[in-house]
């Protein structure tokens, strides 16, 4: 069976969006749909035909005319939530049709029915096997697809990266946790697989880097309250949002590098040491020497170049200027021209504390300053879900172990020595939101993975030989996919899918897809039997 690169579908579904697009090009394109799967539910509504759903811009639109003083007559639903000790968990399949629905003939605006269009499913690790059944009923039954293959985030991921064996970091958006994979020649290891973190992800790290600027400068409530040109006080929630759209708009400028005191003095010397013996060198725009940089104290120099604009210019020492959330007029993120605009609250001075937004992946504990008990600026965010962190009994449930320390975990449970080496030979990180897109992550994650590196075929140590190179590789989406230079974190697994999809799909020679006849005959459950992908 042909199937034509040009009418799949590609689906990359996790608990708070869709990733969607058509079409496997030479030159693979990104997404065409990022689609937040949060939908509302018509006043009235029971719920049970997908018409009883807003999704996307007609979500936005009544929200819209809501917060212009109109009735609210919708329900926000989610029909994905994250259970901490489970994980992924569909709560409502006709609100999850809807956003499929709407994604395919609203969003794409299909031209051809969907019996015409081959579909590959992303899917986070880890699921039920009766959700799996589930989802095929839905893309079979309701969306009348007629090939689909499945596979999980890792397994995408490592085919964007373009490795067979490595670890897979799924850090996750605002919910979902971070999971820990391993992968090995394709295939992921279901025992040491699923290590995971369900309270560290990138909305606590947006969280925590709010509270690290409001605590560098207080002045930034007032800034906001004299942009936005009210007399009364802002609440809370508005001071909370403001922050985070400063957060979103450093991502987007890529305004973030890793410089932490924690790690500076109490990880960092020790792992940059054990590199520089190793040699150890990583990749990140060229060659990037993470322990040379630490040894010869240089991390300064390089923190405060990332603060320099594209024309090399510097911008105020460490110090960057964005828009202010509250000004008139926003443009989009990442969109922005701070000299068209010189009133005096059109921009917000942030400093070097934007720096330590990574913090809370190495060192989860950290995350209870946040609790509002924690201190009277933690106290004006109100962030009450981190109260819980704040006790003993919430500490040893947020746990010590960062994210290095998970990675040497899952290896440790790996059992055959071979696979063990050959799995850390390589670490992707990949995300929901915009974190993986930070290359100081992988620069700084690097070296503190080789305590945990093994290798069953090296030489007896002989000091006066040359040493032996146990680093483990940051691998990346290469820079020859041009569309996803810029959002290789985000979009890996998007673009795994496509490469699979291209490869895999009316591949009759091995059976890796399951057939609108094959689910006829055999049921939601023959997927079971194919060829293990």
């Amino acid at each position: 069976m042909v199937v034509r690169d040009d009418v799949i579908l590609i689906f990359d579904l996790t608990s708070t969006l869709l990733r969607a697009g058509v079409g496997v090009h030479d030159l693979i394109r990104g997404p065409l749909v990022e689609l937040p799967t949060r939908v509302g539910r018509m006043a009235g509504k029971a719920g049970t035909r997908v018409e009883d759903f807003l999704v996307g811009a007609q979500l936005a639109a009544a929200e819209a005319v809501t917060a212009a003083g109109g009735v609210q007559d919708f329900d926000i639903i989610d029909p994905i939530r994250i259970v901490e000790k489970t994980g992924f968990e569909v709560t409502d399949w006709t609100a999850l049709e809807a956003v499929f629905r709407y994604a395919m003939h609203t969003s794409m605006q299909l031209q051809r029915p969907p019996l015409a269009h081959p579909t590959v499913l992303c899917i986070p690790p880890s699921l039920p096997q009766a959700t799996v059944d589930d989802l095929h009923r839905l893309l079979f039954e309701r969306l009348l697809i007629p090939q689909l293959l499945v596979s999980s985030r890792p397994f995408f991921a490592a085919g964007a990266a373009g490795v067979l064996s490595c670890v897979v970091i799924d850090v996750g958006y605002r919910g979902e946790g971070t999971e820990i994979t391993a992968v090995h020649e394709n295939q992921v290891l279901e025992a040491p697989s699923g290590m995971r973190n369900p309270f560290i992800d990138e909305g606590a790290c947006d969280d925590y880097c709010a509270l690290q600027l409001l605590e560098a400068d207080p002045t930034i409530a007032e800034q906001f309250k004299a942009a936005k040109d009210a007399d009364t006080e802002l609440s809370t929630g508005e001071l909370v949002n403001g922050l985070r759209r400063i957060v979103l708009d450093l991502k987007v400028q890529d305004k973030i590098a890793f410089q932490s005191p924690f790690l500076s003095k109490e990880i960092a010397e020790a792992a940059a040491l054990q590199a520089a013996a190793m040699g150890v060198e990583v990749a990140d725009e060229g060659t990037f020497d993470v322990a040379k940089v630490v040894v010869e104290g240089k991390v300064g120099e390089v923190v405060k170049n990332k603060g320099k604009g594209k024309d090399g210019e510097e911008e105020e020492g460490d110090f960057v200027r964005v828009p202010n959330p509250f000004h008139t007029a926003q443009p989009a993120a990442g969109q922005i021209d701070l000299t068209a605009d010189s009133s005096p609250n059109a921009t917000i001075r942030v400093g070097p504390a934007r720096h330590r937004y990574l913090e809370p992946l190495f060192f989860p504990s950290l995350l209870a300053s946040l609790a509002p008990s924690a201190s009277s600026t933690a106290a004006q965010l109100g962030m009450l879900q981190y109260e819980r962190f704040a006790t003993p009994e919430g500490k040893a449930l947020l746990g010590q172990a960062g994210i290095h320390e998970m990675v040497g975990v899952v290896l440790s449970d790996v059992p055959e020595g071979d696979v063990r080496t050959a799995v850390s030979e390589a670490v992707v990180v990949v995300s929901s939101g915009r974190v993986a897109n930070n290359r100081s992550l992988g620069a700084t994650l690097v070296p503190l993975l080789s305590p945990f590196r093994s290798d069953v075929s090296a030489a007896p140590y002989d000091p006066e030989a040359p040493p032996f190179n146990r680093a483990t590789r940051y691998a990346r989406t290469p820079d020859y996919f041009a569309n996803f230079k810029e959002r290789a974190g985000d979009w890996a697994c998007y673009l795994g899918g496509c490469i699979m999809g291209k490869l895999l799909l009316g591949d009759t020679q091995s059976k890796l897809f399951t057939t609108k006849a094959d689910y006829a005959m055999r049921g939601p459950s023959y997927y079971r039997r194919l060829d293990t992908i």
